[in-house]
């Protein structure tokens, strides 16, 4: 879904503060790492600073998922994972 979504060329050809710094957004540990998309740091050991980051990231995501959650609460016919 990600590559037919085409996402990853659209943020490397837009995503850029005006300063010309890249920005990126924040998925799930499963899409690859990318400097537009970043996910949680898995290697071993893994820091303190990383450890807290991974939490409050981690903690960022959860309140995203509740927001999901309503819309599929909202709108059934989105729930892919019910369709027969």
């Amino acid at each position: 879904m990600l590559k037919d979504s085409q996402l990853l060329d659209e943020l490397e050809a837009h995503a850029f503060s005006p300063a010309g710094e890249a920005m990126c957004l924040y998925g799930d540990p499963a899409y690859p790492l990318r400097i537009h998309l970043q996910g949680p740091f898995k290697e071993t050991p893994i820091t303190e600073e990383m450890e807290d980051f991974n939490h409050a990231m981690s903690s960022v995501r959860t309140s995203v998922e509740w927001v999901f959650g309503d819309v599929i609460g909202s709108f059934k016919f989105l729930d892919f994972k019910k369709k027969p």
